[in-house]
């Protein structure tokens, strides 16, 4: 895959996690969520999410046998979210 000059930025991160702590997402509902960018969420929040550990994505049969991203958080990214708020909090 090529290397993409985008950097992930702490506020995407923060918002995918904060949206699939607790409950897995669709890409389209994270999409709609987080308010990112579809380029930028599909091409470099996730990969680079799941590749640092953060997120899982697994896959579900949708409708009509299309099959569906189903994003999640992983123990580290559950870590990470309550790090980031405490630091919110102490501000």
């Amino acid at each position: 895959m090529k290397e993409r000059s985008n950097p992930l930025r702490c506020e995407h991160v923060t918002k995918v996690l904060e949206n699939i702590y607790g409950k897995p997402l669709s890409l389209s509902e994270l999409q709609t969520l987080t308010g990112i960018s579809p380029s930028a969420l599909y091409f470099t929040v996730l990969p680079q999410m799941q590749q640092l550990g953060l997120i899982e994505v697994t896959y579900t049969e949708g409708l009509h046998g299309s099959v569906r991203k189903i994003v999640n958080i992983t123990e580290k990214g559950r870590k990470l979210l309550e790090a980031l708020v405490e630091i919110r909090v102490q501000q």
